[in-house]
């Protein structure tokens, strides 16, 4: 997997509402700080950058594990409800490395041949590392898609959209067809969507999270 990111992307930028580039460095940094270690692993395992799951937390979360409400409280704020089947499809597929497999098994989630496994609940995804592990198991899923990359890039905006609106919505589905080659021109279709809007420039834009963590922190995170 590519795993350069271009960032900050041209004429798109974080809104001011997210907090100042010196408030988001401190969050990013805070992150680290709590969670690098169990973020070195699910990259490692992923293959996912650090830096873009840094970045889900930080736009998600803040840091905060017990963000978000009922079945989306954790630090990815995915929902609960899914994460069975997520898993089971990463375990039948083969995509579950021994450590990834180790580590669910330490929390109790042992898979028979089938790919069952214990149902994860909301308590379940209050622990920092296995909200991590599974965040980084499901953001990986989403670029295996075909619209997961470009020409062999990541195309780390389309999945934005598809995790933050659902693979099945209207926006989603613009995302997916769309033939853009940036993440700005990606932005400018979803016009009508500015949630989505808003989490693409937080994490890609001037003083979004990769902008940060690439030119402000690149010696204390990669």
């Amino acid at each position: 997997m590519n795993t350069v990111l271009l960032a900050p992307v041209s004429n798109l930028t974080s809104p001011k509402s997210w907090g100042s580039r010196l408030a988001i460095k401190g969050q990013i940094s805070n992150i680290w700080s709590k969670y690098g270690n169990f973020i070195k692993s699910s990259s490692k395992e992923s293959g996912i950058p650090e830096a873009i799951l840094i970045a889900f937390i930080a736009v998600e979360s803040g840091g905060n594990p017990s963000a978000g409400s009922g079945n989306t409280k954790n630090l990815f704020q995915f929902n609960t409800s899914y994460v069975n089947e997520q898993l089971k499809n990463e375990f039948l597929s083969k995509r579950l490395s021994p450590v990834e497999k180790s580590k669910l098994s330490a929390y109790g989630f042992n898979f028979d041949a089938k790919g069952n496994t214990k149902t994860f609940t909301n308590a379940d995804a209050l622990k920092p590392e296995l909200a991590i592990l599974v965040g980084s198991i499901i953001v990986a899923q989403l670029f295996d898609q075909p619209f997961g990359k470009t020409d062999g890039m990541l195309r780390l905006d389309k999945v934005i959209t598809v995790y933050n609106s659902g693979l099945y919505s209207r926006w989603s589905k613009i995302a997916i067809a769309s033939k853009s080659t940036n993440a700005k021109q990606l932005h400018d279709e979803l016009s009508g969507n500015s949630v989505t809007q808003s989490y693409i420039a937080k994490i890609l834009g001037l003083n979004g999270a990769i902008d940060i963590i690439n030119n402000d922190l690149v010696n204390t995170i990669v």
